[in-house]
């Protein structure tokens, strides 16, 4: 399958997130897609009676109409630029459709091999914001929270406590791990509980001979203090092309709330790629 960017949003944006794409689509070794999602306009207004509010309705429905082609005009031109920029070598197609967001976009993320958003997509003011609450959190599918900083070649960054949601964002990205083809495994021994659960989780080294039994070169580094901090550290030192972590977060009140390692990662516009799960 493909590597799959959802775009919204502001289409000068989209070039970061399309770079990341890019990147992991040559080191899959795949093609390419671009996914706009638009609403329905007829959906965007609701009839009562009377026709003069049948009219009013028509008529903006086809401002609706309108400003939905301009904006995918915008977004397909800048990913038509990307792939452009990126060479002959990259086999990519550009996908408009029309109905839910969060619905349309968990059925792309699916099968996707890697499923990328903007890194901005967490805030809840941004147009993807739906589709990354239902894909992470609903459907539970893996996806990529693109750099706002220049793709790197060097290995994915694995945040590791022993837990079930860093052993589930290690699986479900193992395409992504095995073709970068390196990983080094980073945990923070000051975070770690004392309890049963934690004492008997799998340790770095428990990861790194799985992995290396899935031909993937290994190294295991620790760090103390603020995870989150230590996280970017090895991130810089590396030059990592991505952390991949398990997302911490619930739904509380309608509001999307992240645990402070995530919110601070999402937050930051010099992380890498974040390829989390939930």
């Amino acid at each position: 399958m493909s590597v799959t960017a959802m775009l919204g949003g502001s289409p000068a944006a989209a070039a970061n997130q399309l770079e990341t794409a890019i990147s992991l689509a040559r080191k899959l070794k795949t093609t390419l897609t671009g996914l706009v999602v638009m609403p329905d306009p007829a959906n965007a207004f609701m009839y009562v009676s009377g026709p003069e509010v049948v009219m009013a309705g028509a008529t903006g429905i086809e401002a609706v109409i309108a400003a939905q082609d301009d904006a995918v005009a915008a977004l397909k031109q800048a990913f038509e630029d990307a792939v452009s920029a990126a060479g002959p070598w990259l086999r990519a197609e550009f996908v408009r459709e029309t109905g839910s967001v969060a619905y349309r976009g968990a059925s792309a993320a699916t099968l996707a091999e890697a499923f990328v958003f903007p890194h901005r997509a967490p805030d809840s003011d941004h147009a993807l914001n739906p589709a990354f609450e239902h894909i992470l959190m609903d459907a539970r599918l893996p996806m990529v929270l693109a750099s706002e900083q220049p793709s790197k070649d060097g290995p994915c960054i694995i945040a590791w406590d022993g837990s079930a949601q860093a052993a589930r964002a290690v699986r479900l990205h193992m395409p992504m791990i095995r073709a970068i083809g390196h990983a080094v495994i980073v945990q923070n021994p000051d975070k770690l509980r004392d309890d049963i659960e934690s004492v008997l989780a799998p340790s770095p080294e428990v990861l790194a001979n799985w992995l290396q039994q899935e031909r993937v070169d290994t190294k295991i580094e620790s760090f103390g203090g603020k995870t989150s901090a230590g996280l970017l550290a090895m991130a810089d030192k590396y030059e990592a092309s991505a952390i991949v972590m398990g997302a911490y977060g619930h739904s509380r009140l309608g509001e999307f709330l992240f645990g402070g390692t995530s919110r601070a990662l999402l937050n930051n516009a010099d992380a890498p790629a974040l390829a989390i799960s939930h």
